[in-house]
């Protein structure tokens, strides 16, 4: 962030405030993200974050971003309030999005994981459940073919499941789309003594099918707590929802596959990509297995 007009900045958004210090966080993929500590005339000192953008063009622009944390945080969603956004490049090199420090933990601890899962589902929910007519244009998330297929692997094992989802017809998303979070894993979600704080990272927010989003965030939780994880945190889920078992099974075959395809730009540890890639391989080979039902073969609908 060595662009940043620093001076400049703070007479825009905290006028006579001084800005203390920026320091950079880490975790951040597609935007670089900093920690500012903002002291303002009063004595009062703030926590921010400042998000900068890709140089690379995205439909997730700054004004989105501080369009969407502005929605949410309206409907008393766990997420950073937006303070400021420069779409102009005029305080720096590209556009970046202030907003809300919030306080808090990414880390689940193992011995109360279900808590916490239990949770997770909870927030989810309530997140499909925001009313999506305020909301800012967002991508469409409804059916996940054909894309599915450029992420299967070649070998010849996965023939048949290949085989079996070009049968299917009609696995557009029939119910009521809603808001999707896109990227609900552990690494986005903050927590303090139990209850959760945050949630982070919108970027891949659209409107559309909700068991995308279980799907996606049912294999994230088998990464870290196994199988029994991901089963809590459906349960959960369907314990509040409706979930199709066939559906959720198809999205599952989309993200497991989409992890195998995408994992080694993730930047992870020999280890960790091993064992990451094991379970999504397992879950996989799992949801094969019931669109190989002959019942999960007829028609999918929502």
């Amino acid at each position: 962030m060595k662009a940043l007009k620093q001076t400049e900045l703070v007479a825009e958004v905290w006028p006579g405030a001084e800005l203390r210090s920026t320091r950079r966080l880490t975790g951040g993929v597609s935007a670089q993200v900093y920690a500012l500590e903002v002291a303002h005339s009063s004595g009062a000192v703030a926590q921010m974050v400042l998000r900068e953008h890709s140089p690379v063009e995205s439909h997730y622009t700054a004004e989105l971003e501080f369009d969407l944390l502005k929605t949410l945080h309206s409907l008393d969603l766990p997420v950073p309030q937006p303070i400021f956004f420069d779409a102009g490049c005029t305080l720096a090199a590209n556009p970046f999005v202030i907003m809300t420090a919030i306080p808090g933990s990414s880390v689940i601890p193992a011995g109360n994981a279900f808590e916490y899962i239990d949770e997770m589902a909870r927030q989810l929910f309530r997140i499909h459940q925001a009313p999506i007519q305020n909301l800012p244009t967002l991508p469409s998330r409804l059916d996940p073919l054909p894309e599915v297929f450029e992420y299967l692997p070649a070998a010849a094992e996965w023939g048949g499941l290949k085989a079996r989802l070009r049968a299917l017809t009609d696995t557009g998303f029939k119910g009521a789309p809603c808001l999707l979070h896109g990227d609900y894993w552990a690494q986005n979600l903050l927590w303090e003594q139990g209850r959760m704080t945050g949630i982070l990272d919108w970027e891949d927010a659209a409107i559309g099918d909700p068991l995308s989003d279980v799907a996606g965030a049912s294999v994230e939780l088998r990464y870290l707590f196994g199988r029994e994880g991901m089963q809590r945190f459906i349960a959960a889920y369907s314990a509040l929802s409706s979930v199709d078992p066939t559906r959720l099974a198809l999205w599952q075959v989309y993200v497991a596959a989409a992890a195998q395809h995408f994992m080694s730009t993730w930047q992870l540890a020999p280890a960790d990509e091993a064992h990451r890639r094991r379970h999504a391989l397992a879950s996989l080979h799992e949801a094969e297995a019931r669109l190989a039902d002959r019942a999960a073969c007829s028609n999918i609908s929502s």
